[in-house]
């Protein structure tokens, strides 16, 4: 497989593999101690190819390189979990988007190294298990596993109806958090609207802003 410094460059302009080396999504052979490896050297490659990408119906985020999820029934988080009904905006009855794609590796039931183009260093992917993933590549516990059963954590998949909830900032104004396909155009709450898969930066696991005051939950919630 070609280098990937060019898919870097088409997908972000920046490097958004220095800031990925040495976290938990790094599942390359050099990976930290204590978490899985596989062996290959290459990093990007779990999510992104910049050649023979998916298909583009299957373009979950830009040069989708991994298996999709074979979780085929979801629960999601809707105004029947909850004693007081108050969500506004309406669910999707399944992750959508780069939730979707999120979840090709944290339901547990695709192998973290389940990917279409494999790179030119290894024949295959193989693992040596560690923190949450086991030798066939599963995330298999901890609060990486998330499973399919959504009704317990922060809803995704649902639009943003700050003009219904007045608890809502403004769409435009959510600052480091983000909508999408944008904060002024787009209106739906996915996975990465709180985590930055590409940088640790600020806190674990992968956050937008901190969580010290609450700042990460404030940024779209009057509080």
């Amino acid at each position: 497989m070609k280098k990937l410094l060019l898919g870097l460059m088409v997908l972000a302009g920046t490097s958004a593999m220095a800031t990925i080396v040495g976290t938990k999504h790094d599942l390359s052979s050099a990976a930290p101690a204590g978490q899985v490896k596989t062996n290959t050297g290459q990093v990007c490659v779990f999510c992104h190819t910049p050649h023979n990408a998916a298909a583009v119906a299957s373009q979950l985020i830009p040069l989708w390189n991994h298996t999709t999820t074979a979780t085929a029934t979801w629960q999601m988080y809707t105004n029947a979990n909850v004693a007081v009904a108050n969500l506004q905006g309406t669910v999707d009855a399944s992750p959508t988007g780069a939730s979707l794609a999120c979840f090709s590796c944290h339901d547990g039931t695709v192998a973290v190294g389940a990917i279409g183009n494999i790179p030119n260093d290894v024949a295959s992917i193989t693992y040596t298990a560690g923190g949450n993933v086991n030798g066939t590549g599963l995330i298999t516990g901890g609060n990486t596993l998330l499973g399919s059963d959504l009704r317990n954590d922060h809803p995704i998949a649902i639009t943003y109806r700050n003009d219904l909830d007045t608890g809502l900032v403004a769409a435009a104004s959510i600052g480091a958090a983000r909508l999408f396909p944008t904060n002024a155009t787009g209106n739906k709450v996915q996975c990465a609207s709180c985590h930055d898969v590409h940088t640790n930066a600020a806190g674990t696991p992968f956050l937008r802003a901190s969580m010290v005051g609450s700042a990460l939950c404030r940024l779209c919630h009057v509080k």
